[in-house]
């Protein structure tokens, strides 16, 4: 039964269907299972739905008709720490997110602005041009390109942008800079 599904595997990634999702709700909750990363993959699943099993923890989406190539490489980004999911989708999530953390009260580490642009000002010019293009859900590849740099020193930015932050994935960076974009917004009207 896919309700006791926490207690009953261990897994570095998981693929789960979309419709058994849409048969109970409830189900989104498995996502919360730190271990494990879940790639779902469903049948012109709505961007409602996918951003709300995002928000919940999901890894990523993948329709079911998608070649074999995909659907590995879309388990190859999940599991080197990305998320897979239409680009056009990653500002709905970062912003969907980013309500979500503020409603509950979790807003970056500590609402401390100050620190915050502390730790944002400690970025180094490539770091910001890196980091926002992140924001925007672009792949190491399409940045290395875009700068002109390889992809191993947009790795290496992104191991410094990650300790400098104090994040831990791609997902949290597009979130802290989000934040950051706010409270600057919040400053000027005020």
């Amino acid at each position: 039964m896919l309700t006791n599904i926490r207690a009953e595997f261990t897994a570095d990634i998981v693929l789960i269907d979309a419709k058994k999702l849409d048969e109970d709700d409830k189900l989104l909750d498995i996502f919360i299972r730190q271990e494990s990363h879940f790639l779902i993959v469903g049948v012109n699943w709505s961007e409602q739905r996918q951003i709300e099993a995002m928000v919940k923890g999901a890894s990523g989406y993948c329709e079911a008709f998608e070649s074999a190539e995909i659907v590995n490489r879309a388990v190859e980004c999940i599991l080197a720490g990305d998320i897979w999911i239409q680009r056009c989708l990653v500002p709905k999530i970062i912003s969907a997110l980013t309500q979500t953390r503020r409603s509950h009260g979790a807003v970056a580490k500590t609402v401390n602005v100050e620190e915050l642009m502390k730790m944002f000002l400690s970025l180094s010019t490539r770091e910001i041009e890196v980091a926002n293009l992140i924001q925007i859900g672009e792949c190491n590849k399409n940045i290395a390109l875009a700068l002109d740099i390889s992809e191993r020193t947009v790795k290496a930015h992104l191991s410094s942008i990650f300790r400098k932050l104090e994040v831990v994935d791609r997902l949290q960076l597009a979130i802290f800079l989000k934040e950051i974009e706010q409270y600057r917004h919040q400053a000027k009207m005020t």
